[in-house]
């Protein structure tokens, strides 16, 4: 019998990868007949490096979402000339304390070091995961370093944030980089949010950053002014397509300053790593992510994976850090059918901190993987 392991991080506790070594031990050291295969999952967001094979771990000094100082890793494989870098390593959330979640200062500045360093080592096709940022300046100091010049009614330069956005009134582009015509972008994103309006970047995910929620419509102002702006120099409006709004509005950065399409992380990942060969392969999937919800069944990549594992009449195991069986109560019955059984990891109540301590987080999956399997009967040998 073949299992598949192909569980999304616990956001702020276990990776991917850490989730699947530990499943795999567990099941390997109670069952010798049982084959136990691992996928790390990644849909743009964290962990988003870890899916890729044929490239070289590479580490460069840029500066993070607060222009702090910081060591990044991105993968590269230069005779390819292609590059994957993961925002959340860059300009995420993750890489900042609280104090430090202010969208009218935090910038793509940092990201934009990194696009330039890797256009000059002769980088041709940039593979980018959206997921994660901190935040909501449209993509403008990413721009910036990339030779846009985005000017204020006094000629200042406009590189910083929301405050910066909300002066521009002059976009020159005489001093872009010239590489970025032979280079290409795939963005990886699950967000199909336009750049503005209620469903737009500001509304929906800047909360989350840092953005007082009082300031949400001064501030889609702002964005809907900069993005009539860019319409009139590049002759294209890219702020309704889907994804635009992705990270804060680098969705539209990407697709308004660079040869880029943006790509479904799901997608992209299960065709990348060709999941449904391997679903087809085995008996059972163990999928999953750190809660399960209504939101799961949006796109995300454990239900994406369950779709396929469904279609060639494989069981399905999901593992969650919460289940919100109230949400789940109101899906479908097709949707219903997707996985056939669901557990949370949390073996008894815990503060949310201690609760996610990654030694508590690993004795509590072994925990209910051992519970699963038992109650499976399977025959050892």
């Amino acid at each position: 019998m073949k299992v598949l392991v192909a569980v999304n991080e616990f956001k702020g506790s276990l990776s991917s990868i850490e989730i699947g070594n530990t499943i795999k031990s567990v099941i390997s050291k109670r069952y010798t007949n049982l084959e136990v295969l691992t996928e790390a999952v990644a849909d743009g967001g964290d962990g988003f490096l870890d899916i890729f094979n044929d490239f070289e771990k590479k580490q460069f000094k840029t500066v993070n979402a607060a222009s702090q100082d910081i060591i990044v890793s991105y993968l590269e494989n230069l005779v390819r000339k292609e590059a994957v870098i993961e925002i959340a390593e860059v300009i995420g959330l993750k890489q900042l304390l609280d104090v430090d979640r202010d969208p009218y200062k935090t910038s793509t500045l940092g990201l934009g070091k990194l696009i330039n360093h890797l256009l000059n080592k002769g980088i041709k096709h940039f593979i980018i995961g959206l997921g994660g940022s901190a935040t909501n300046d449209c993509g403008i100091g990413m721009l910036s370093e990339l030779g846009v010049r985005f000017l204020s009614e006094s000629g200042k330069l406009c590189r910083y944030g929301i405050k910066d956005l909300s002066e521009i009134c002059e976009i020159d582009l005489s001093g872009i980089n010239q590489k970025l015509e032979d280079a290409n972008f795939t963005i990886i994103s699950d967000v199909n949010n336009p750049l503005y309006g209620r469903n737009g970047a500001t509304y929906v995910y800047s909360g989350q950053k840092g953005l007082d929620e009082r300031n949400f419509a001064e501030v889609d102002k702002y964005i809907t002014n900069f993005s009539k702006l860019v319409s009139e120099k590049i002759k294209n409006d890219f702020s309704n397509f889907e994804g635009s709004g992705a990270a804060g509005g680098l969705g539209f950065a990407f697709l308004s300053f660079c040869n880029s399409r943006i790509q479904g992380g799901s997608k992209f990942m299960i065709e990348y790593l060709d999941l449904e060969q391997k679903i087809s392969e085995i008996d059972i999937l163990i999928t999953g992510e750190g809660k399960l919800d209504s939101q799961s069944y949006m796109g995300k990549a454990p239900i994406e994976l369950a779709k396929i594992a469904k279609k060639y009449n494989k069981k399905v195991i999901f593992l969650a850090g919460s289940i919100l069986d109230e949400q789940l109560n109101q899906l479908s019955d097709e949707n219903k059918k997707l996985v056939d059984s669901s557990f949370t990891v949390q073996r008894e109540f815990l503060p949310l901190e201690n609760a996610m301590n990654k030694d508590v987080t690993i004795k509590n999956i072994e925990n209910t993987v051992i519970q699963i399997f038992n109650l499976l009967e399977i025959n050892n040998g």
